[in-house]
């Protein structure tokens, strides 16, 4: 399949969901362009620019490690063993996605200000991000065959070797689309480090808009991002591979069998997984809580309270729906008609997400101000950077979904006379609807938590959940937040359960 040549209409669609996600390099390239040759060289080699790189990469290196650690240790317990309270904890370890990661913040930093700094951040950082790399691992544990590890084992291999050799690679997809994930991510975090008063490249590109309302540098910065990016995408494309996911052998694939722990290990293990729902879930909503009751920074009114959540499930609906149409053609076309065109528009995405989304919103304004007028500070707007900034997730979990669909099914199809689209909307659309709905519930989640491009594409007078919440934050009216932010973390409920419930399986 990989050799048949790409419909033209798969082609033409690819190329037209493409073309809007070059908006933001080429307003970053022409930014730069204007800073000049001798500005750039000072720029970028001062001193200050390798501490933001330093602290950047530590950031994106210790919250990636940790979050993949994390997430393989549950996956692991949770598929290979029975202990006290499984049910209960597999449902609660996904909870962390309800919480943004500022949110997160503020509540901890009300609580002790000693977790300002890299640390600190690390910590909350990757207490929001390991459910990122547990869900699709657990999802892949659940299709690996016990024949794989008892070949392996039969060949004189120990336990250590056998899961090097003969599980890992298995998991690789999985792994690197986690790595990928929470690695971009943190490279363009911008709420929760400003927050904790932990400097990277964001923040100093925020305040090169702000304060010294210098594009050019900050656009310059954004370049260093996405060279940044760059490395980490063709790094994630090594790591993965080219390994065939799906079972095409007689018979079917034999799950590995459950085994119950022993007393000992089941306490440790319950104690773990409580202390990572503490850090990650009680802690910070007990906090809320506690604001709603004793806080005094302000009041609020219902009105407003219901029309910003109103207006975030809306947009964050659409958003989430024009990022799962675009995204499924683009991973569909990677996958089954790789070549040099289609690989790196699927990539296109990838490399976006290094930009910041301060950057795609001052892009985004850029162009419709002087090409679009009509459509400045509207919704449109807002849905398209939600599009921008969001379509790798969407990719990643679709991904999974479609590399476990065998091709050979498509291929009875095509013998049967049916064309392309005909063989995609009738027969590969029904099989990952699964992974469909993942991709939603996933992208929504994060559509209703995103921050800084609502914050700019936004009329001053209208308010989603997220830019109220660090509006008033901003000014240290934490009680005044909390009804924001208690209704943000609740709402984020519903996707976080459709994502556990649907998602790969």
């Amino acid at each position: 399949m990989s050799r048949n040549k790409i419909p033209s209409w798969l082609t033409a669609l690819i190329l037209l969901i493409a073309l809007p996600l070059t908006l933001p390099f080429l307003y970053v390239a022409m930014r730069s362009w204007q800073v000049g040759a001798t500005r750039a060289y000072e720029l970028l080699f001062r001193p200050r620019m390798f501490d933001l790189l330093g602290n950047t990469l530590m950031l994106m290196f210790g919250v990636t490690l940790i979050s993949i650690v994390l997430g393989i240790t549950c996956a692991v317990l949770f598929q290979r063993y029975r202990f006290f309270g499984k049910t209960f904890f597999q449902t609660a370890i996904t909870l962390p996605l309800c919480i943004p990661a500022f949110v997160s913040c503020f509540t901890w930093i009300s609580l002790t200000f000693r977790v300002e700094g890299f640390w600190g951040t690390v910590m909350i950082m990757s207490l929001s991000s390991f459910p990122l790399a547990y869900l699709p691992v657990e999802a892949a544990l659940k299709r690996i065959s016990l024949s794989f590890e008892e070949v392996s084992l039969s060949l004189g291999k120990s336990r250590l070797q056998t899961f090097f050799s003969a599980i890992l690679p298995q998991l690789k997809p999985a792994i690197g689309s986690s790595i990928l994930l929470i690695a971009l991510h943190m490279l363009i975090e911008f709420g929760a480090v400003s927050i904790l008063n932990y400097p990277t490249f964001t923040t100093a590109i925020f305040q090169e808009y702000e304060m010294s309302f210098n594009n050019n540098t900050a656009a310059l910065l954004s370049a260093v991002l996405m060279a940044v990016c760059g490395i980490v995408v063709f790094g994630e494309s090594i790591f993965r591979g080219k390994t065939k996911l799906y079972h095409s052998g007689k018979g079917v694939a034999r799950p590995y069998p459950v085994k119950t722990m022993k007393l000992p290990a089941q306490i440790c293990t319950v104690f773990f997984l409580g202390s990572l729902l503490v850090l990650s879930i009680v802690i910070p909503f007990g906090i809320l809580i506690r604001w709603m009751m004793v806080g005094s920074s302000g009041t609020f009114e219902l009105v407003s309270v219901f029309d910003a959540f109103a207006r975030s499930m809306s947009v964050s609906a659409a958003g989430a729906l024009l990022t799962i149409l675009c995204a499924l053609p683009l991973v569909w076309a990677s996958i089954r008609y790789r070549n040099l065109i289609t690989v790196w528009i699927d990539r296109l995405p990838f490399l976006l997400h290094a930009v910041p989304g301060l950057v795609i919103a001052l892009s985004l304004i850029y162009f419709s101000i002087n090409y679009a007028p009509s459509v400045y500070q509207t919704f449109i707007v807002v849905v398209l950077a939600y599009f921008m900034l969001y379509l790798p997730m969407a990719q990643t979990t679709l991904r999974t979904s479609l590399e476990q669909f065998p091709k050979g099914m498509e291929q009875v199809g095509a013998t049967l006379g049916r064309g392309h689209f005909f063989i995609f909307r009738t027969l590969v659309l029904p099989s990952i609807l699964p992974g469909i709905t993942a991709a939603f519930a996933l992208v929504f989640l994060n559509l209703m938590k995103e921050l800084t491009a609502t914050l700019l594409l936004t009329a001053d007078d209208v308010h989603t959940l997220s830019t109220a919440v660090w509006e008033y934050t901003s000014d240290a009216q934490y009680a005044a937040a909390t009804p924001y932010a208690l209704m943000l973390v609740l709402f984020s409920g519903l996707p976080v359960f459709i994502l556990k419930k649907y998602a790969f399986k």
